[in-house]
């Protein structure tokens, strides 16, 4: 009779170990995709901000990693965004900053998602964690 309730401990004690790894996993992924939020924001800002700046005034543009060159801006009003796949396209200001809301919305809802995913793992968690308890102090 102890052989199938010790059977059935290590069952459960597996279970919460999957659970455990899932809740860690998910716990890593948060901060990162919560910084793309952040990111988006702090791009939208900087779009907007182009609408202050004169045409053909110089700047630093980035080519690559940490490296710049010297250009005129002549036109702040328009920006080629990569809409996927490496294509790209010409948007205005104002389009761009459309895109960005609408990615910020679309990574929020997957941040609530994983939230509550979270809260569900943690609660599958401590069912069974209560119910190891149970079983071993019989």
């Amino acid at each position: 009779m102890s052989k199938p309730k010790n059977e059935d401990l290590q069952k459960k004690y597996l279970e919460l170990q999957i659970i455990i790894q899932q809740i860690n996993e998910i716990q890593q992924q948060l901060p990162n995709i919560q910084n793309q939020v952040l990111e988006l924001r702090s791009l939208k800002e900087n779009i907007t901000s182009l609408k202050e700046i004169k045409e053909n005034t110089e700047s630093f543009t980035p080519i690559g990693y940490n490296i710049f060159t010297k250009a005129k801006l002549q036109n702040t009003n328009e920006l080629l965004v990569n809409v996927g796949a490496n294509i790209f396209v010409i948007k205005t200001v104002e389009e761009a900053k459309e895109l960005i809301d609408t990615q910020i919305e679309e990574i929020q809802n997957i941040i609530k998602e994983l939230e509550n995913k979270l809260v569900g793992l943690e609660n599958s968690g401590q069912v069974i964690q209560s119910e190891i308890l149970r079983d071993t102090n019989k």
